[in-house]
């Protein structure tokens, strides 16, 4: 997807990554060690926004989308490894759309590029009605992953990158127009040539769904001392064996390992100052449940390359500077 090149993009760590991803409220968690850096970059013309990223790692999120917007997903599938949004495995040439409002869970393994395309609530339709596509115009009504023709994305991406060239090079606004105009086209070519469409969630993922996201509704209202994958089964109403098959299906991990990795990103959350954390490091990882604390530190080093103390003084010289 050569669409990220147009755009900026820094190298960043995850966290401030995690801080600049744009257009919804996520909550991400590393879930592997970062492989590469992680990059950023969005631009604005008219209502308008693109937004292009490269993920350096293995991560979960969980966002809802802004409740006056439209986004279409894409990523790049030369480098995208194994993908799963809201329990659908995403192929290369698959893309997501977001309606307003909605929330969602994407789970990624290994490095992962993307970009998405947002506009407001009905645009899309005018512009459908305005093509002569009135039979597109019920596109971003519900949550939905497409798979379209592999030229026809490529003249999208092609078509993403013209519009952040302009926008970065500031044209003028005829010349945004213009570019806006085309890159709806090929939006709308790509989704009138699709092969499949796959409405979100599936007869297969909606009780996985369902199960799952009881589950983290609990885990959310818990504090973290003694928090067993037993409890989530109980919260959930399923039994052990069913709750590990539906979170591997929705997250590609077991709750075990979730439970984990969670407590791991929000120690570093709160060791970061998100949380205002004050007195030993000891003692904001004995608030999150943990009591092996060496062990806990080596587990914190193997996720994010440092451990809990170089953290809290590498923040506290960013804050001071």
């Amino acid at each position: 997807m050569g669409g990220a090149s147009a755009v900026p993009l820094h190298s960043l760590s995850f966290d401030e990554y995690s801080d600049m991803v744009f257009g919804a409220t996520v909550n991400l968690l590393l879930t592997g060690p970062s492989q590469a850096p992680w990059s950023v970059g969005h631009c604005k013309s008219g209502s308008i926004v693109l937004q292009f990223g490269m993920e350096g790692g293995s991560k979960i999120l969980h966002g809802v989308s802004r409740p006056d917007t439209l986004s279409f997903i894409f990523q790049d599938g030369q480098i995208a490894d194994r993908l799963i949004f809201d329990g659908q495995i995403i192929q290369p040439r698959d893309f997501a759309v977001l309606p307003p409002g909605n929330d969602f869970t994407l789970a990624s393994c290994g490095i992962h590029r993307w970009m998405s395309i947002s506009m407001p609530v009905g645009f899309f339709e005018t512009f459908a009605f305005k093509a002569g596509r009135k039979d597109l115009a019920r596109v971003g009504k519900e949550k939905c992953v497409i798979s379209a023709p592999e030229q026809l994305l490529r003249c999208l991406t092609a078509a993403a990158a013209s519009t952040a060239g302009l926008i970065r090079e500031e044209q003028t606004s005829a010349l945004h127009e213009s570019s806006i105009d085309g890159l709806l086209t090929a939006l709308i070519t790509a989704i009138a040539g699709l092969d499949n469409e796959t409405c979100l969630p599936t007869e297969r993922s909606r009780l996985s769904n369902h199960t799952v996201a009881k589950a983290l509704k609990y885990v959310r209202g818990q504090k973290w001392g003694g928090l067993q994958v037993a409890n989530l089964a109980l919260a959930a109403d399923v039994t052990s064996r069913t709750l590990l098959r539906t979170f591997r299906q929705q997250l590609g991990i077991g709750p075990a390992s979730y439970l984990k990795l969670r407590q791991l990103n929000m120690v570093r959350r709160a060791l970061r100052g998100k949380c205002e954390p004050s007195g030993k490091v000891t003692n904001i990882m004995s608030e999150h449940g943990v009591t092996e604390f060496g062990r806990f530190a080596s587990e914190y080093k193997a996720l994010f390359g440092e451990r809990p103390s170089e953290t809290v003084a590498r923040s506290r010289l960013q804050r001071a500077g």
